[in-house]
């Protein structure tokens, strides 16, 4: 059980975000903000036809020019693979797969609006037409982008078969797995230090909570920010800043980046930071990059009574048997609250499981919606503890905290919990990308990340678009984070 330095209770913004940064290699991290960055809100237009989604010719928007300093690793490409000029053999053979699993498996038959047979008939030339594994894989891109809808995307074959060990030979994704363990947010247009790993590079440089990061090995970060997409939802925008900043912190292990922070009075201060492993388990699911999962939890006393604080970064079936050791852990406590901001999903089945520790009887905290079939996702009461002696589900008071970067199967738990009564919800309206998908291999040996079905809350409601709003909204700000 992990140490992270901060305070989980009181008030809600100082509670400890997850420790790690989630996936072994930033290349695994972008794979999953891909997906989310690339949808747009979903647009279900009543009676009318579907039409065709051609690509629009935005007007010209000259970027700022980025200083020397930043190097192609400040672009929105850094980390990608290294096998994108390799030549592609029969490249319709892949596109005319991907577009086929979609045509097949799509809940909607409308393709939300999509003409999706245009769609194939309008890109299918330029697939044709290309000569390497990059230009197919940006025609892939472009067509799964048209849906408009999260949980699209392709996953570079040399990502996916990562097994987290920290090379870049071999054609494998350069080595980006060292972090100098600090977790970050987007606050009021720049990039604040919100965690600290106990005992971490950062932590041990003198490093606070709250301090904003200007550059790194001198690029600075208003230069990367300042060429986001512009997007009208907040929440998108704080996840596209999350993505770029964290890819600019990342680097092999062993690497040192100097990091310059704004402190709390205003001064800038130079460290040099060695990077170092991030913090938990290795895990791979099926076809998905490696990533690192990491669970901790706390025991605290709070207005003469005992909370238990439990976090976790990502939802992977090796974080379970440490979630039901958490559970007997805190048991006996008055409350429990779940920090999950900043978990982006996972394996959705585990909602169930995990929501079974906390309900007195079998209730239903969402349905799954394909084409032609339904599935209801049942959670069960957990009546047995880790020692296989009879307990009862825990009956006391249970909080979840969330945020902009709660994502897909944390929205689907949270959204359960909240619907039913069982859980009060603190922090910020999550993501809004909360469809069920599943990766399967292109031909070609790349990814394709599909969603395949809608998510229904237990009230009916989509979780996709509007995602989880909180009862209490308390939004994290850098004054509480400096406090």
């Amino acid at each position: 059980m992990p140490a992270s330095k901060a305070s989980p209770v009181g008030r809600v913004p100082r509670a400890r975000f997850p420790v790690p940064v989630l996936p072994v290699r930033v290349a695994a991290l972008a794979v999953v903000l891909t997906a989310a960055l690339t949808a747009c809100r979903p647009v279900r237009p009543p009676a009318m036809p579907a039409v065709a989604v051609p690509a629009v010719a935005l007007p010209a928007v000259a970027l700022p020019p980025l200083p020397a300093a930043c190097g192609p690793a400040a672009g929105a490409d850094a980390g990608t693979s290294s096998l994108a000029a390799l030549p592609v053999e029969q490249p319709l053979v892949t596109f005319d797969s991907a577009w086929g699993i979609i045509a097949r498996t799509h809940w909607d038959t409308t393709y939300n609006g999509v003409n999706w047979t245009a769609v194939r008939d309008e890109l299918r030339p330029r697939a044709a037409a290309a000569t390497t594994t990059g230009a197919l894989r940006a025609v892939l891109s472009d067509m799964v982008s048209r849906l408009r809808q999260s949980h699209f995307s392709i996953i570079p074959r040399e990502v996916a078969d990562a097994s987290g060990a920290r090379t870049g030979a071999g054609g494998a994704a350069p080595d980006r797995s060292g972090t100098i363990g600090a977790e970050v947010r987007y606050l009021d247009g720049t990039i604040v230090v919100s965690q600290l790993d106990r005992g971490g590079p950062a932590d041990r440089a003198g490093v606070h909570a709250g301090w904003m990061v200007q550059s790194v090995n001198g690029c600075p970060l208003s230069a990367r920010l300042a060429r986001m997409p512009r997007d009208p939802d907040p929440r998108r925008v704080a996840l596209n800043a999350y993505a770029l900043a964290t890819q600019a912190l990342a680097g092999a292990v062993g690497d040192s980046a100097t990091v310059v922070f704004r402190d709390g009075q205003g001064a800038d201060r130079a460290v040099t930071l060695r990077r170092a492993p991030a913090l938990g388990t290795v895990a791979k699911f099926g076809n998905l990059p490696a990533m690192t999962a990491q669970l901790s939890y706390d025991r605290v006393r709070a207005a003469d009574k005992t909370v238990g604080v439990i976090r976790f970064n990502i939802w992977m079936p090796v974080l379970s048997p440490q979630f039901d050791a958490a559970i007997d852990a805190l048991r006996d406590a008055d409350a429990i609250v779940l920090d999950i901001r900043g978990n982006f999903g996972g394996v959705g089945g585990m909602s169930m499981g995990i929501a079974g520790h906390f309900l007195d009887s079998t209730r239903t905290i969402g349905t799954m919606v394909q084409r032609g079939a339904t599935l209801k996702f049942v959670a069960n009461p957990r009546r047995v503890d880790t020692r296989a002696q009879p307990t009862t589900p825990f009956a006391g008071r249970l909080a979840l905290v969330v945020d902009e970067l709660s994502i897909s199967t944390t929205e689907i738990f949270a959204g359960g919990l909240q619907a039913m009564g069982r859980a009060q919800l603190f922090g910020v309206q999550t993501a809004g990308q909360a469809l069920p998908s599943v990766p399967e291999r292109l031909p070609n040996g790349d990814i394709l990340y599909h969603a395949i079905a809608d998510f229904l809350s237990p009230t009916g409601k989509p979780l996709e678009g509007d995602g989880v709003r909180p009862e209490h909204v308390v939004p994290l700000t850098r004054a509480a984070l400096l406090a």
